[in-house]
């Protein structure tokens, strides 16, 4: 009788351990996916404030092309008055260099490489991920989720 006993105290024992363990391990993959979780939150609030940065930038540059487009239909009107039988060459030359500074200081155009196209093209010449996030300012985890997404498009 007491063998019996002893064999059902060991067998609730085992269960008992068991059971402790797999709640142990079941606590430690929720912590790992609250990790996971805040990483992704990170990198969602991060992506935010460069969409937002990126939206005052496009507002900022719709207000100023719509006033130089005000200012080009004012410029329609000649700016100097033409006199054909009076005009040299050298006057005729400084009043073209007039309207072409006019006009750059109107229209000026800059191209920039995306980010991602900065992380791909240093990944590519075999730079880290943290030297990457340190040389373009950015977030390791950027840097590591655009590689990572570029090469399952490859």
């Amino acid at each position: 009788m007491s063998t019996l006993l002893w064999m059902i105290s060991f067998l609730l024992h085992g269960i008992s351990i068991l059971a402790i363990y797999l709640l142990l391990k079941d606590r430690q993959n929720n912590s790992g996916n609250k990790q996971t979780e805040n990483v992704l939150k990170e990198t969602l609030e991060e992506i935010r404030k460069e969409n937002r940065m990126l939206q005052e930038l496009l507002q900022e540059d719709r207000q100023f092309y719509k006033k130089t487009t005000d200012k080009d239909e004012i410029k329609q009107t000649p700016l100097i008055p033409v006199k054909d039988d009076d005009e040299t060459p050298v006057a005729a030359e400084k009043k073209l260099e007039d309207i072409e500074k006019l006009s750059s200081d109107i229209y000026h155009d800059e191209v920039e490489t995306s980010l991602e196209a900065k992380i791909l093209q240093l990944h590519a010449n075999g730079e880290t991920v943290d030297e990457i996030a340190k040389k373009l300012n950015c977030g390791k985890t950027e840097a590591e989720i655009i590689i990572k997404m570029h090469q399952k498009k490859s």
